[in-house]
């Protein structure tokens, strides 16, 4: 008799933005407005960065911004109060943003199976509040935001709790999201809820457009 899925895992880790959330592109859209009085070349460079930077922290793509596409001496000062005023503008929009289809049922199904966890680049306690406020903490055995990145937040999950890398999951939207799973060895599945033909993962990645039939693709991954 073959044995339950969840016997092959020690562990599952969801980004947010983009897996759990139907938000990724509504805060695309929120660091674009920030520059939409810059001419359309620039804004078009800006979207283009976004488009491919997810799971990076919002200081990280203020600063390339600034410096990488308009060119600006950075200031630190600039980069705090451009994310301060992003978090203000961002956290209330992003807590009414949809679940992914298969989202909810998804961590109701596992809740009790294997531990669940979220990893995102959203700065840890504005990251918590919204999780609460979507009476989502309940489904995670722990919520975790920045500081650090990706690839040190998900090192730091695996030593912290023991797990075997081999059977750990992440499961994101974004390269960064892969690179995090590449760099400490655990298994990846990619999201692709808007447009699978612009994949940022290797060809031979499990991909799905959400989180419906997550199971399926859990099957799929090799080990």
């Amino acid at each position: 008799m073959p044995q339950p899925l969840e016997h092959r895992f020690d562990a599952l880790v969801f980004d947010c933005d983009g897996v759990i959330l139907d938000s990724a592109r509504l805060k695309r859209s929120a660091f674009a407005d920030f520059y939409r009085d810059e001419p359309e070349p620039l804004r078009q460079a800006i979207r283009a960065y976004l488009a491919r930077g997810g799971g990076q922290p919002r200081d990280v793509k203020f600063h390339h911004i600034e410096a990488h596409i308009l060119g600006r001496p950075i200031s630190e000062a600039r980069i705090r109060a451009l994310s301060r005023a992003f978090a203000e503008h961002i956290e209330s929009r992003v807590a009414e943003a949809p679940m992914l289809p298969g989202a909810h049922e998804f961590l109701e199904r596992w809740r009790d199976r294997r531990p669940l966890f979220l990893l995102s680049a959203t700065p840890q306690a504005e990251l918590r509040r919204v999780i609460a406020q979507r009476g989502l903490s309940g489904l995670f055995d722990d919520v975790l935001g920045a500081p650090p990145d990706k690839v040190n937040g998900l090192r730091n999950l695996l030593d912290h709790h023991g797990f075997d890398a081999a059977r750990t999951v992440m499961i994101g939207d974004s390269y960064n999201d892969y690179r995090a799973a590449r760099s400490n060895g655990t298994h990846f599945v990619g999201i692709l809820a808007d447009d699978a033909s612009h994949s940022p993962f290797p060809a031979n990645s499990v991909t799905l457009p959400d989180l419906t039939d997550l199971e399926g693709g859990l099957a799929r991954l090799g080990g």
